[in-house]
């Protein structure tokens, strides 16, 4: 069987790696730099424990107003409210206790061997800089400490590992850097993984076994016969129709606009987050931190300290705005002085896939029998790409999967 799958992003390389392990011919097209859009300057966590859906309960219509702030840790640009009012209509009305409840165990289905494939990632030779320190999550409020702790305890042990309780003296020894005298819990199972050397590490195993990589090159549209795909059509003329049995959209926030081509829609929006990565940062940390009331993530990596945060619905693009690094400097000097004190900095900007339930879409689009998607990860894309590509791998070869996809569905948008 031979695969084309379009997106070089975290998602699409693990597809691919799947596929080729399961005897497949993959040839993998990406319009940029492989690895290089939302996959590079995340924060690399790999926390099944913190897997949720974005729309939760109690958002209102008075606090989606409030999110028209360009202070607010999530926004919504006014000038691309005309383009969303539908998807954040649908998005509301996941903001329910019911919905939110079943988007979280339908992660933790999905995350329930995120641990043994990323082992077996390493085993089968793929290099990349990871570590086992676990996660914490810092709060100031004891309340909203226990709610967390509570939901903790309802998925289980063996699902979101072992869980400990900090209080402030215990938190400040674990991480004499953070100030703020806040308390804390510590997912010990977590793990995180610097996402550029996951991106090319994957990309290298897959071009030493033989998966043809064509970066710089843009996916215009589908050649069809009848209910079929026959071939993607790049907007390089020279490298002429790429045909296949078979057709992965794996392409990010820029998913929706490729299904478009083929008629079928796709609720998938562009959800901006930005990054600060610095060199050799004054400010240390011996595992990833999570500081709810600024709602800000630190990541720590060999020789550099990412600050991660912010999210923004402004549409299709990559412009950068000062206003939303602002917002990380300053939760940065609050909670962690010296963060941003180092020998270099990179600022980054990427755009997360967001559904309006907050769970990725993985299976076949309707209607046609020989093309998939894996796409709508927000945030989790790091956390959910070894098992969504394993899954997708066995659906496409074998006809069934391990886990259940059903909740993840495309179909489930009509």
């Amino acid at each position: 069987m031979k695969v084309a799958i379009v997106g070089g992003g975290v998602i699409g390389l693990c597809v691919a790696h799947y596929l080729k392990r399961g005897g497949a011919e993959v040839v993998l097209l990406e319009r940029g730099r492989v690895g290089g859009g939302c996959s590079e300057g995340n924060g690399g966590w790999v926390c099944p424990s913190i897997s949720r859906p974005l729309p939760a309960p109690g958002l209102t219509l008075t606090s989606l107003r409030w999110l028209l702030r360009s202070d607010s840790p999530l926004y919504i640009k006014p000038a691309a409210l005309p383009r969303l009012t539908g998807w954040l209509w649908a998005f509301r009305s996941h903001c329910n206790a019911d919905s939110y409840a079943k988007g979280v165990a339908a992660l933790a289905g999905l995350n329930a061997e995120t641990d043994r494939l990323y082992r077996g990632l390493a085993a089968d030779g793929v290099e990349f800089e990871q570590a086992e320190a676990g996660t914490i999550l810092a709060h100031d409020d004891e309340a909203e400490l226990e709610q967390v702790a509570g939901l903790l305890a309802k998925l289980g042990e063996d699902r979101v590992g072992t869980v400990d309780v900090l209080d402030r003296e215990a938190l400040a020894e674990a991480e004499p850097d953070l100030q703020g005298n806040l308390i804390g819990l510590h997912m010990r199972g977590d793990t995180h993984v610097r996402p550029e050397s996951l991106c090319a590490g994957l990309a290298a195993s897959l071009e030493a076994r033989g998966v043809r990589i064509i970066a710089g090159v843009e996916v215009a549209g589908f050649a069809r016969d009848g209910r079929r795909v026959r071939a993607a059509l790049p907007t390089r003329p020279a490298l002429g129709p790429i045909e296949a049995d078979v057709f992965v959209i794996a392409a990010g926030a820029e998913a929706a606009v490729l299904t478009a081509t083929l008629g079928r829609k796709l609720p998938v929006q562009a959800g901006k987050g930005y990054s600060i990565t610095v060199q050799n940062a004054r400010a240390r940390l011996s595992q990833p931190l999570h500081v709810a009331p600024a709602k800000i993530g630190f990541t720590p990596f060999r020789g550099a300290l990412r600050m991660i945060g912010t999210m923004e619905f402004s549409g299709m693009n990559l412009r950068l705005d000062p206003r939303r690094i602002a917002l990380l400097e300053r939760a940065a000097r609050r909670y962690l002085p010296g963060a941003l004190d180092g020998t270099a900095r990179v600022d980054w900007v990427g755009m997360r896939p967001v559904t309006p339930d907050g769970l990725p879409a993985i299976g076949r689009l309707p209607g046609l029998p020989n093309v998939w998607v894996a796409t709508g990860h927000q945030m989790l894309g790091v956390t959910l790409a070894p098992s969504t590509g394993w899954a997708l791998a066995q659906q496409i070869l074998e006809g069934h999967s391990d886990i259940d996809l059903a909740p993840f569905d495309p179909e489930r948008f009509g």
